[in-house]
């Protein structure tokens, strides 16, 4: 019951800080939108996501096997910390290169000022990778509460450095700040208060032993990456720049998702998995974090899907219109990764991340050609084949637990998607039960409906005896 409550306290954490992980990052993208060129803003996300797939070559895996490892001493630590910082400063000038070089290329390379601005997006490399070592700490520790309450603080402070320039005047510092930002003041988050930081030292045992560990994990996360970004890419570079905005829209709602399922595994579910060690503790362990992923992810994609056509004229207007069945069906996508997130999280504290990679691998060669045979029939027929692929992920990742999870992986994953019909069917019966004109009643009838529903979930999660396993 103890630990219940302390997963159940992590859990109330995780879901709001995954709520403003949602909330904030939209908001902001639509203020600077408003006061930046749209290449500036793409300047901008090309650096984050050229620096988001160099980090994997920062050995990020190492995080895992610490997780698994479980030193008391902090030796593991302090050398993955040396790797860590190493491998930031050299992938630095590498990230610049390539980023310079390409937006050269294509003729989309900023001024003076705006090279200087974007440059600082290669500090976020370092930092991020440096951070997974306190973030280590704290989940060794089951800290659940202060790993979600980081990302609380890191967003508002964020959001607050880039409010500054744009009060400022400065739309394009503020870019720069909040981007900066959000790695800057999650390192803060997670280190003061909290003792976790661990200064490097080389220790070329210690890291030998993490290897076997630390590579497929690395691996895994790498492909996890390259998955999300390589729809974009085929679509953009084949339909061009219009299908490309309407198909981004609806990226950007299944990365909110994503966004929140990164927040669980990392904050609560691999640390909670971690701690057990027998098959029927882990397999009630995973039974509880998909039902937490269906009543917070699937609650959200209930709604938006019940209501994404108020939801896209209110934030973008009448002319986004035909991104809305794109965005339903990568809304569902994004539910599907979250789950998806549950049961890899599982996988990688379990010895189980040389099988994600193959999987992994897999499933970004398989979709890339899903995705190229359905760009030329528009965004509409790509977004139906991630959904596909996402789907056949997910029911390989949930089976692939059934080492360390035991049978009951089936039951679980059923009982998750019979939860989210409900909720689904709540939102459309609210949105339908206020017809009119008045699209906001008709979206807060739809939120209410579907809130009832997730509450009788929660209630249904409660501790029980086959939940609440030691």
């Amino acid at each position: 019951m103890q630990r219940w409550k302390s997963l159940g306290g992590g859990a109330l954490w995780a879901a709001l800080s995954g709520a403003i992980a949602i909330g904030l990052p939209l908001l902001m993208f639509v203020l600077f939108a408003r006061h930046l060129p749209p290449l500036a803003i793409g300047q901008f996300a090309l650096a984050v996501a050229l620096g988001e797939l160099l980090k994997m070559f920062g050995l990020p895996g190492l995080y895992e096997a610490m997780l698994q490892r479980q030193d008391e001493t902090g030796r593991d630590q302090a050398a993955a910390m040396a790797v860590f910082l190493a491998c930031g400063l050299l992938l630095m000038p590498l990230h610049l290169a390539l980023l310079f070089g390409l937006l050269d290329a294509t003729g989309g390379l900023p001024s003076a000022e705006g090279m200087a601005l974007l440059a600082l997006t290669a500090l976020r490399i370092p930092l991020d990778l440096a951070l997974l070592q306190p973030q280590a700490e704290l989940a060794r520790r089951r800290a659940f509460t202060r790993l979600a309450q980081r990302n609380i603080m890191a967003n508002a402070g964020a959001a607050l450095l880039g409010l500054a320039g744009l009060a400022a005047g400065q739309p394009l510092l503020g870019l720069a700040l909040y981007t900066l930002g959000l790695s800057l003041c999650t390192a803060l988050a997670t280190i003061i208060g909290t003792s976790a930081l661990r200064a490097p030292a080389w220790e070329p045992g210690r890291i030998m032993a993490m290897r076997g560990e630390a590579l497929p994990a690395s691996a895994a996360r790498g492909t996890s990456v390259a998955l999300i970004q390589m729809d974009q890419l085929a679509l953009g570079a084949l339909l061009g720049p219009v299908a490309f905005a309407h198909y981004n829209v609806g990226k950007r709602i299944e990365m909110a998702f994503v966004s929140i399922a990164n927040t669980f595994s990392q904050t609560l579910f691999q640390p909670h998995f971690a701690s057990r060690k027998q098959p029927g503790q882990r397999g009630a362990a995973l039974a509880q974090a998909l039902g937490l992923v269906t009543i917070t992810c699937g609650a959200g994609a209930a709604i938006f899907i019940a209501t994404a056509d108020i939801v896209v004229a209110i934030a973008l207007g009448p002319a986004w219109a035909p991104a809305v069945p794109v965005a339903i069906l990568l809304a569902l996508a994004g539910h599907g990764r979250a789950l998806a997130s549950a049961c890899a999280a599982l996988l990688s504290v379990s010895g189980g991340n040389g099988a994600l990679f193959r999987l992994f691998l897999a499933s970004a060669g398989i979709g890339l050609a899903m995705v190229a045979l359905a760009a030329p029939f528009g965004a509409l027929a790509v977004a139906g084949a991630v959904g596909l692929r996402v789907l056949g992920t997910l029911v390989l990742l949930a089976r692939l637990t059934r080492h360390e999870a035991g049978p009951g992986w089936a039951a679980a994953l059923l009982e998750a998607g019979l939860g989210f019909g409900a909720m689904l069917a709540a939102a459309m019966l609210g949105r339908w039960a206020m017809p009119g004109p008045d699209g906001l009643a008709a979206l807060l009838a739809a939120g209410a409906a579907t809130s009832a529903v997730a509450l009788l979930l929660l209630l249904r999660l409660a501790p029980r005896p086959r939940l609440a396993a030691p």
